[in-house]
């Protein structure tokens, strides 16, 4: 266990310049206690990166073999998982936000949730021989009067088991990253996320050089030992970090109890003010410029004709330059304010998505589009590095703190609700592209296209939230704003 060391309420006053202490809430660190507090949500970072953030991104691959169209591909990566977010992550959150109990008001839904996510994980390495299970040894099947054949079952299968996944994750997707903001302190905080964005980044190397390359050729051992590793991973971290005491939860709003006081006032707080709405837009436009993603590597790998080494050294390549400059990053971050980091940064990453669109015209040969992947990546990495160590910062910065999952929640229902349609859109614009290109695999480099149209948007609000934030105080003495 950290060696934190728990006071009584009310929180205590920040400790002493060169105490060698350090306070969040009720924690109070020694140098030891924070060293180990940190290595063990590195660890849980670690875990989550390799086997959750890492391991289903070979699906839209397995989904393509598997003869899913786009538009399916999109549903089946994307839609659920933002269907299941926009459902549940405000009861999720604010519950979690207000929960008090022994183990804190985090660790508890990660611990249960956990198990689960590991199951789906297992299963979905099962998918083939659940088919054959449910199929025998016949080619097709009659359900409700519908003719279902193999390979229609395999996918329905396969995107029963996403949901069950997609359920499973929303607790650690959601409230995991809610921790960080209990138990790290607040100067430390982007230091901290330049850390966890490292080993995030040694663990998608790692994924990338061994793992990646031959993932569809040994499909079910990769899923089974990722849900078996990820459960035994992630609870070692739940039982090792602990929470403090918290102050009794903020009252509603019609100072009532029950699901209708509790979603008058988690409207009324985080929907009414314009600030917030700048914030949760241009996340939302962000979000929507990615859903395009799932095609990149396919259009790596069928149009560009880089084959598998070759994508998972580049991920590889870029991901060790990444970590090297990643900490110093952090520490401009911290210097120039990470608000204004992250949105003048996002600004100047733009021109990384309009640098793809350039195989929209031509092609370089497997050769050409292979370097001219590496000089992209390596001319974007010093800013996508400081960009992305203000991130979370930033967030932290701008939200209220005691309700910090329930304002991280609104932002995810308003992104999830966009996400459930954009997803589909970007998979039928996909589809529509297939019909408009002549060349085989072609259409799949107008995804850059998509990322550029929807990121204009997304810096419009930023910029405009910035303009907010400087109103409100800004570096010196912003605070966020009531309902």
């Amino acid at each position: 266990m950290s060696q934190a060391v728990e006071a009584n309420l009310p929180a205590p006053a920040a400790a002493p310049p060169g105490s060698g202490k350090y306070t969040v809430g009720t924690l109070q660190y020694t140098k030891l206690g924070l060293f180990q507090v940190f290595i063990w949500l590195l660890w849980g970072d670690f875990i989550w990166t390799l086997l959750d953030g890492s391991v289903p991104g070979i699906l839209p691959f397995k989904l393509k073999d598997m003869g899913a169209s786009d538009t399916t591909n999109q549903i089946l990566n994307r839609s659920l998982a933002c269907a299941v977010a926009f459902l549940f992550a405000p009861p999720v959150s604010m519950h979690s936000d207000r929960h008090r109990g022994p183990w804190g008001r985090r660790i508890p839904y990660l611990m249960w949730s956990t198990p689960f996510v590991g199951l789906f994980l297992i299963l979905i390495g099962y998918n083939d021989s659940l088919t054959n299970v449910v199929m025998g040894n016949v080619e097709s099947v009659s359900f409700l009067g519908l003719q279902i054949g193999r390979s229609s079952m395999a996918l329905l299968i396969l995107g029963a088991l996403l949901l069950g996944y997609d359920f499973s994750n929303i607790f650690v997707n959601t409230i995991y990253w809610y921790l960080f903001n209990d138990v790290v302190p607040e100067q430390l905080l982007s230091r901290f996320f330049a850390l966890f964005r490292m080993v995030g980044t040694a663990g998608g190397v790692i994924y990338s050089k061994w793992i990646f390359p031959h993932s569809l050729d040994h499909f079910r051992f990769v899923f089974v030992t990722a849900g078996i590793c990820y459960v035994v991973g992630f609870l070692v971290m739940c039982f090792m970090v602990k929470e403090g005491e918290y102050p009794p939860p903020p009252e509603n709003v019609d100072k009532g109890k029950g699901f209708v006081s509790a979603a008058k006032t988690y409207f009324k707080e985080c929907f009414t003010h314009r600030f917030y709405w700048y914030f949760f837009l241009s996340q939302t436009f962000l979000f929507l410029s990615w859903q395009s993603g799932t095609f990149g590597n396919l259009r790596n790998r069928d149009s560009l004709q880089l084959n598998m080494q070759q994508l998972g050294d580049l991920g590889a390549w870029t991901g060790i330059v990444s970590f090297v400059i990643m900490y110093p990053c952090a520490w401009l971050a911290d210097k120039w304010h990470p608000v204004r980091v992250y949105i003048l940064l996002t600004v100047v990453h733009f021109f990384q998505p309009l640098a793809q669109c350039i195989w929209i015209f031509t092609d370089f040969g497997p050769a050409g589009n292979l370097w001219g992947q590496y000089v992209i990546a390596i001319v974007i990495l010093p800013i996508g590095a400081v960009q992305s160590a203000a991130e979370l910062p930033m967030y932290m910065r701008l939200l209220p703190k005691d309700r910090y999952g329930q304002f991280c929640s609104a932002n995810a229902t308003i992104r999830a609700f966009a996400l459930m349609f954009g997803s589909v859109a970007a998979g039928l614009f996909m589809d529509a592209m297939r019909r408009y290109c002549h060349v085989k695999d072609w259409h799949y480099r107008y995804y850059a296209a998509w990322v550029v149209f929807w990121q204009i948007p997304a810096i419009i609000c930023l910029l405009l939230l910035y303009r907010e934030w400087k109103a409100r105080g800004g570096e010196k003495g912003y605070t966020p704003p009531a309902a």
